[in-house]
């Protein structure tokens, strides 16, 4: 079985963090990480097509960071497994995992914008 594109649990310990307003912290975190993410998106693209192992790197790196704080396993594997081709300057296996990374990419984001309808919808 594939994993879910979102880890809810993730999503959920740290709503509660802040009981009180913790949908409302939720939401900025998307809405941050849906404005952010796609230029990163677009960082690794370019990365990969200029044969850029350094921007891979860096780029694939911070979108980690910020994928995984929102619950995106996989995609924040994903981005390892770039991060690290990055690292080893092996731009033409990175090139391979492309199609996979955007699909999962855009998988990420519709999950997101579907929660926050949910979450607009509690209030």
């Amino acid at each position: 079985m594939d994993n879910p594109v979102l880890n809810l649990n993730q999503l959920n310990a740290l709503r509660q963090l802040n009981p009180i307003n913790g949908v409302g912290v939720l939401k900025k975190l998307i809405l941050i990480y849906l404005k952010s993410a796609p230029a990163f998106l677009s960082q690794i693209e370019d990365a990969i097509q200029d044969k850029d192992s350094l921007m891979l790197r860096r780029a694939a790196h911070t979108l980690k960071s910020s994928t995984a704080n929102i619950g995106a396993e996989t995609l924040a594997d994903i981005c390892q497994k770039l991060e690290d081709f990055g690292d080893n300057n092996q731009v033409d296996e990175a090139a391979k995992l492309l199609a996979k990374f955007q699909h999962e990419f855009l998988q990420v984001t519709v999950a997101l914008e579907k929660l926050l309808v949910e979450y607009d919808a509690q209030k």
